[in-house]
């Protein structure tokens, strides 16, 4: 052998375990929805992150089987055998498939995989488009992963973290209307009192930090009377907002926020925002989140944030529809199958 090929050699040796190890611990995270739906959302390898499931469409085409599937919708070495599910107060557990189908997301139809064992019944009606999902699941190699805490609207942390974000809710609030440069939008009230009025939560959740720290995702609002036109006086202006609750370099609360808007009351307009689960990585932890509107929906991976403005490490789209447009009437086999949540 030539002299200078053996030390190459030597680190292609040394290198083969690390690499294969790399490819072991590719995982792939998804979201479970109330009627046992599983739809892989990302999947994380060798530090990226990734999106190879296929995104919906206006005719799915599914595979006859799940062992069908082509391996490079998987993202993983080989096709999963297990998965693992987690749902808030409950013990991490194994869950099996039963199929491979399509359902109606918003306008279009989404290949997703479907196990009676991750079903429920139903805790919560539809909201327009968008169907209640209440835990993820992890196939492929080691993750560690925990689901966002869920903060009671009315408990005293609640009422704490509220006081605290008066302030900047406020600097928010004043850069956004600052910010208004065609007059789209008077305030029926002026910069003070608005900066009086109270701040409530329509959902708040904690988890981990980029620091090692714990910190809170929140959807916020204020409230204000609508003044013009008469005929829509029974329905507020709001201001809306959806990000991280963090301690600024001065320790007081900073936001950084994935959407801020002037809206109605009917939130029509606005990206909504709901935390699913934070996965762990060399990087820190990044927050599946969904983002919807009555319209369509997404799933993103954003880097815990450290400054003003959210690291988005991965998009996929969920669904979505035209303008004017509605979901067709055609039923999906999940629809026509017998009601499974008492099966398990």
């Amino acid at each position: 052998m030539p002299r200078r090929l053996a030390p190459a050699l030597l680190i292609l040796t040394l290198l083969a375990p690390c690499e294969a190890a790399l490819a072991q611990s590719a995982f792939t995270v998804a979201v479970v929805r109330d009627d046992g739906v599983v739809l892989p959302v990302a999947t994380h390898d060798r530090g990226r992150w990734r999106t190879p499931w296929p995104g919906p469409a206006k005719e799915a085409e599914v595979p006859v089987r799940v062992e069908d599937c082509p391996l490079a919708w998987w993202g993983l070495p080989s096709a999963p055998t297990t998965w693992t599910l987690l749902a808030p107060n409950e013990t991490p557990r194994p869950i099996r498939l039963d199929r491979i189908t399509w359902v109606p997301w918003y306008c279009q139809q989404q290949v997703v995989l479907h196990s009676r064992e991750a079903a429920r019944g139903l805790m919560r009606l539809p909201d327009g488009f968008r169907t209640p999902k209440h835990a993820v699941a992890v196939a492929g190699g080691d993750a560690s992963i925990e689901l966002p805490r869920e903060i009671a609207l009315g408990s005293p942390e609640a009422a704490a973290l509220l006081d605290a974000l008066q302030r900047p809710f406020n600097q928010q609030e004043r850069l956004l209307l600052a910010g208004d440069f065609f007059g789209r939008y008077a305030s029926p009230v002026s910069g003070d009192v608005r900066d009086r009025m109270p701040v409530k939560a329509l959902s708040i959740h904690e988890g981990p930090g980029r620091n090692g720290d714990r910190i809170y995702f929140a959807e916020l609002e204020r409230r204000y009377p609508r003044t013009y036109p008469v005929d829509l006086r029974w329905c507020d202006e709001v201001t809306y907002m959806a990000g991280w609750v963090r301690k600024g370099a001065d320790g007081q609360l900073d936001l950084t926020l994935v959407d801020r808007t002037v809206t109605s009351c009917l939130l029509d307009s606005v990206l909504r925002a709901a935390p699913h689960a934070i996965v762990h990585t060399p990087r820190g932890p990044a927050w599946l989140l969904e983002l919807y509107r009555p319209s369509m929906a997404n799933f993103g991976m954003f880097l815990a944030p450290d400054g003003d403005d959210p690291e988005l490490l991965v998009l996929r789209p969920a669904g979505r529809c035209d303008p004017g447009a509605m979901p067709s009437r055609r039923l999906s086999p999940i629809e026509r199958m017998p009601d499974a949540s008492t099966e398990h």
